[in-house]
């Protein structure tokens, strides 16, 4: 055949543990519980990182984390080391990336590969003045009075009266940015249904990262109640939360992020539908899969005393195994894999794909998991939250087949543990872990040059760290 499309979605913190389509108790996927006929899905696949930059950085190019160093928000990547490059230089193909998603479209240069960028579309500011607060700067919900209060009781009040009233009446009022997936599908479609030749794009879409907000039609599990919590929560929660002890308070907002998840699966459903109404869906490789999963408060296997929140430390499972459903053209009758797949194959599937080959995302020897974050918890975190050095990065794991199981070696610090995972749902521990198994492989990890400026030091515009800090980024 013509050289496939490309289409790599990435469903942003959607972890595989909370997807009915891997025997989760909930029916959050029955889509792709359904496309799984025509589909193969990966029930072992793990995400290279638990951190965006990291993680996307690892799919676009191929490459571990020690070996790309891309770890950072600020940090930049070499946009001639990815497969979009590649892609567009060596095949003539057209590229476009769509997402909502800060980290990768504001912080990083990871949009930089790609002719065409649409998001995030969220204005930053929404602002007259600098010297000056304004709405946006309020976390949770205000009325006009408690928003005047503020004004008179800041260093300039009648700056920060014109800031509300050019967010109200000039800026869009009220009325946020849809920066929902359908609005980024529907931006996709018009751009690939008005190319000529092949055409590679990156979805990456942010319905189930925090805050967890589903649309009333998909909050099948949360409510009002929870909702009401779920607002309660300063930005980032996980800074409140490992102070405060309150993790109950985490867990109980997984519910609404199990909506989320639902209508993520409904989304995937429209695309899906629309790209096969237009004759495209067998003339494309689609990939279907997460950055990182999320946590809840579930304890670390290597360290118990560590409970992790979101995805901002640790090296948990339920950060590291991801969903992973892979369309190839033409279709196919449904298959399950059970081997060991990391996302650092993307690329090479993709060149298996331009050679009329079936590539395969299962890894012969190990895959790699590993995240520097927190790189400064004395930094980020008060003085408040007890040992704070324990949640300090690194983060590593190794992971090797186990008949039809997964093996997991992790560490952090001097602590190394071993772990059996049989699905999403089941894993246990298995006592310490093989040190030296760790030490061999990370040792043999070589820069691969890939990584661009700015220096280490670097830092982003107030109002990105504003808003990395409200989608949950300890900052």
């Amino acid at each position: 055949m013509d050289s496939p499309n490309v289409l790599l979605v990435i469903l942003d913190s959607v972890r595989a543990r909370n997807m009915s389509i891997y025997d989760y108790g909930a029916r959050t996927t029955p889509f792709l519980e359904r496309f799984a006929d025509e589909a193969a899905v990966y029930k072992q696949a793990r995400a290279p990182s638990i951190h965006s930059v990291a993680s996307h950085a690892s799919i676009f190019t191929g490459y571990h984390v020690p070996e790309h160093g891309v770890t950072k928000h600020e940090s930049e990547l070499d946009p001639t080391g990815t497969i979009w490059h590649e892609l567009a230089a060596d095949h003539d193909y057209e590229t476009g990336i769509f997402t909502p998603n800060v980290v990768v479209g504001v912080s990083s240069n990871l949009t930089d590969p790609f002719d065409t960028v649409d998001g995030p579309r969220q204005d930053p500011g929404h602002r007259y003045f600098e010297a000056g607060i304004a709405p946006s700067d309020i976390e949770g919900h205000q009325t006009n009075r408690e928003y005047l209060g503020r004004c008179f009781n800041s260093d300039a009040p009648l700056r920060s009266v014109v800031n509300g009233l050019y967010f109200q009446y000039y800026d869009g009022g009220t009325e946020v940015e849809d920066e929902s997936a359908t609005e980024y599908i529907d931006s996709f479609l018009e751009w690939s249904g008005s190319r000529n030749g092949p055409w590679a794009a990156c979805l990456n879409l942010m319905d189930a990262h925090y805050p967890y907000e589903p649309d009333t039609e998909y909050d099948q599990w949360g409510g009002s109640e929870l909702q009401a919590l779920h607002d309660s929560l300063s930005a980032p929660p996980s800074r409140e939360i490992v102070t405060d002890g309150d993790w109950w308070k985490l867990r109980a907002v997984e519910s609404l992020y199990d909506g989320c998840i639902r209508q993520l699966d409904a989304a995937m459903e429209y695309l899906t539908a629309a790209l096969r109404d237009r004759g495209e869906l067998d003339e494309t490789l689609l990939v279907i899969t997460s950055d990182h999963g999320e946590g809840f408060g579930e304890r670390s296997r290597i360290d118990p005393s560590v409970q992790v929140a979101d995805h901002s430390w640790g090296i948990h499972e339920v950060q590291t195994h991801v969903p992973l459903v892979i369309r190839y053209p033409g279709g196919g009758d449904g298959t399950a894999e059970d081997r060991l797949a990391s996302l650092t194959r993307f690329p090479d599937v993709v060149r298996s794909e331009l050679a009329d080959e079936r590539g395969s995302f299962a890894v012969d020897d190990h895959a790699v998991a590993m995240t520097y974050r927190l790189e400064q918890p004395e930094r980020v975190l008060p003085a408040a939250c007890a040992d704070r050095e324990s949640y300090g990065g690194p983060w590593r794991a190794v992971y090797r087949q186990d008949g039809d199981r997964v093996r997991k070696v992790a560490d952090h610090g001097s602590d190394v543990r071993s772990e059996v995972i049989e699905s999403a749902q089941v894993s246990y521990p298995r006592g310490d872990g093989d040190a030296e198994l760790l030490d061999r492989i990370y040792g043999g990890f070589e820069d691969a040059g890939v990584r661009g400026s700015p220096a280490d030091d670097a830092s982003l515009d107030d109002d990105v760290e504003r808003q990395l800090e409200e989608l949950g980024y300890l900052r």
